[in-house]
């Protein structure tokens, strides 16, 4: 195997084939592999793998933890829980905390009607948001009510509920407390067994929590009903998608180039259709006016190069035959540049039309305005046939929008109809 580089690609050659690679390509294909292995690395030394989780510092609020647990289930389940902020204990002025306790039970009920009917999860919040106070709950019953305001009604009394005696303790900034006692009636609602398992994880999580409020920190429960606990952040399995990105990058670079390429191509193509009959017909005026070949393609190359320099718009068969005059000005043989002309240029008209004079220069201009003659005409039929081409697929794209105006109409005319029958 070899490799070279040429305008910004890197060729590599094996035996009888050869592959180009583009630098834009490679460096693409290099960040996707950085930030996928910076992710990676940023994961393996979270101490999140040791079942350890860092709760906000003194009066930074509350977090909120996603992990996905691998142990409980045969498959990883998803848990979610709050970690409350680390507390001083210093003395702090008080303030007054009634109307506070007039609407933590409006502000606890979550998405129950009240707290006389509880079936989904309580919103016993830790922080009010109008005061600052903290607030601390107990419950008389862990397993109706969980400090998570997480409510499990299995074996609950399904006519009169199951009563259960919350109670909220709020603190202010200089220490003054105030407790809130509410009665809250669990009525049952069917758990699945994997419901009943991420339950059981989360209780021994806020048990934890809660035993080390004055702590930097908590271990998470290391086995669940004799099987070990794996911890993991939600989205540390989703950072894959970093390490394909580049090469999916480098692709679509790749394939926008070679689209863009064909474009310029097929439109190039176009214009040489389009400006033949034309350049064929000048050069048969100036040759019938007494020039030679020679003289009358410098005309026509200098007459484009004027119209250039005045802000013209370019023209690839002009470009072509300015080209080949200074081919011609620097030495070259006449029937050499012709040649080239053609090849350049590459289609079948222009071809034809560099053999014509390649053949007269060697025989003489005998019947070359003739030739000419027969050249243009057919020409002109070409240009009409593309004239034509496009037409036709000007048309066939105008047929979407067409298509979506007469669904617009059926819309406006049948609606009403079926309307008139409700």
């Amino acid at each position: 195997m070899r490799f070279g580089y040429q305008k910004g690609y890197l060729i590599f050659r094996f035996k009888h084939k050869e592959f180009s690679l583009g630098l834009t390509e490679i460096f693409c294909a290099g960040i996707g592999l950085a930030l996928f292995l910076l992710t990676e690395m940023q994961k393996s030394n979270d101490p999140l793998q040791e079942g350890y989780i860092f709760r906000a510092s003194y009066g930074q609020g509350e977090n909120r933890i996603e992990l996905m647990v691998d142990g409980v289930e045969e498959e990883e389940v998803e848990i979610g829980f709050s970690v409350g902020e680390r507390q001083f204990t210093q003395e702090q002025a008080k303030v007054a905390m009634e109307d506070l306790g007039g609407r933590l039970e409006t502000l606890i009920v979550g998405e129950n009607p009240s707290l006389k009917q509880v079936q989904t999860k309580l919103n016993l919040i830790t922080r009010d948001e109008l005061t600052g106070f903290r607030i601390r709950w107990s419950s008389d019953n862990m397993e109706r009510i969980a400090l998570n305001g997480e409510v499990n009604g299995e074996g609950a009394d399904g006519e009169k509920g199951s009563p259960v005696q919350l109670e909220a303790q709020v603190q202010d900034g200089q220490g003054n407390r105030r407790s809130f006692t509410f009665l809250a009636l669990v009525f049952p609602k069917p758990l699945s067994e994997k419901q009943q398992h991420i339950q059981d994880v989360l209780m021994a999580i806020e048990e934890a929590e809660k035993r080390s409020r004055t702590e930097e920190g908590f271990y998470l429960p290391g086995e669940y009903k004799g099987r070990p606990l794996v911890y993991g952040t939600k989205d540390g399995k989703e950072n894959f998608w970093l390490l394909a990105m580049g090469p999916l990058m480098a692709f679509l670079l790749r394939a926008r180039g070679k689209s863009e390429e064909k474009k310029r191509k097929k439109d190039r193509e176009r214009k040489l259709l389009l400006d033949y009959s034309e350049v064929v017909s000048k050069l048969q005026i100036f040759l019938g006016a007494g020039m030679t070949v020679r003289t009358a393609w410098e005309r026509i190359a200098l007459d484009y190069q004027r119209l250039r320099e005045g802000g013209g718009e370019e023209r690839p068969a002009y470009e072509e035959m300015l080209q080949t005059y200074y081919q011609l000005r620097s030495g070259a043989a006449e029937g050499k540049a012709y040649e080239e002309f053609g090849r350049r240029c590459v289609l079948q008209p222009y071809l034809k039309f560099a053999g014509l004079l390649e053949q007269n220069r060697k025989t003489g201009t005998k019947n070359l305005r003739q030739l000419l003659q027969l050249e243009m005409t057919d020409a002109f039929e070409q240009r009409k046939n593309l004239a034509r081409r496009q037409g036709e697929e000007a048309a066939t794209k105008l047929l979407i929008p067409l298509f979506l105006m007469l669904g617009v109409v059926m819309v406006i005319v049948v609606v009403p109809a079926f309307l008139t029958f409700y």
